[in-house]
């Protein structure tokens, strides 16, 4: 099993909770924590207002503009109180993107599990959890193979429901669809690493050149691993442009560059592609 980086792709931080939760929902329904009517089911009857439990979901949402800090404590605490209530999808799906943000990897994973148990169509924890959990496993991780499994679901069924979403009125077209293909880089991330750990050498080139192709700002991370994945296919040209862009920026420099030299020499003493 390769090494993992448990670094975050820049593009996926800006636009984390940029775009609604499931398909057709629109951004204030996902603020709200409401999954994706059913147009055939019966209305059930509307709860009683609670007005301490209104005032701090609007205390939650306005902290957004103080960043995730911010947001953090007013979740944990909005939890604790209102344990039943109907935002809790979105308030779940907000901590998890907050502690992503702040580097909590494991209130991250948990958040994230639960914001999935209660709407299983949250494209920004979908999104997430799949380029994370892959990076996140060792060989000594005792449940690696269930958990890899689980990552390739949430990628898959994110690049299912992103093409579907709804774009929120007061984002323009350009910004909307820069978010989607961020989710989708980051769920085809997940996937190449997946395929990389299985030894899918092929299909792991195709997820990651999607992932680097389709994000705002490609992850230096994710163009070491396509370089991995086109050594161990003998496309060692393509290698070494992989491990050069690579080794522009980010936590892998060293490693990058040296790995650069080597595709390099195999491309002209080994049988390639």
């Amino acid at each position: 099993m390769t090494a993992k980086f448990f670094k975050w792709p820049v593009a996926l931080l800006v636009f984390t909770t940029a775009i609604s939760g499931g398909v057709g929902v629109s951004r204030a329904q996902y603020e709200q924590g409401t999954p994706p009517p059913d147009k055939n089911a019966a209305k059930p009857a509307a709860p009683p207002v609670n007005k301490a439990e209104e005032d701090a979901y609007k205390a939650f949402f306005a902290a957004r503009t103080g960043g995730p800090t911010a947001q953090i404590p007013l979740g944990e605490d909005f939890i604790a109180k209102f344990p039943q209530s109907h935002y809790l999808p979105g308030i779940y799906g907000i901590l998890t993107s907050a502690y992503f943000a702040t580097g909590n990897e494991d209130k991250m994973f948990t958040a994230g599990t639960k914001a999935l148990e209660l709407n299983p169509d949250n494209v920004d924890v979908l999104a997430l959890l799949a380029m994370a959990i892959p990076r996140r496993i060792r060989s000594t991780t005792p449940d690696a193979a269930q958990q890899l499994k689980n990552a390739e679901a949430y990628a898959r069924h994110a690049i299912e429901l992103i093409p579907n979403l709804t774009k929120p009125p007061e984002m323009d077209d350009a910004t909307f669809e820069k978010a989607k293909n961020d989710k989708l880089a980051s769920a085809h991330s997940g996937l190449g690493l997946v395929d990389y750990d299985h030894q899918k050498f092929e299909d792991a080139r195709t997820e990651l050149t999607l992932a680097v192709q389709l994000a705002s700002t490609p992850d230096p991370v994710d163009f070491y691993l396509l370089g991995n994945a086109d050594s161990q296919s003998s496309y060692y040209n393509d290698a070494a442009a992989a491990y050069d862009k690579c080794a522009m920026s980010g936590p892998l420099v060293a490693q990058c560059k040296a790995k650069e030299e080597t595709a390099k020499k195999d491309a002209t003493t080994k049988l390639g592609r």
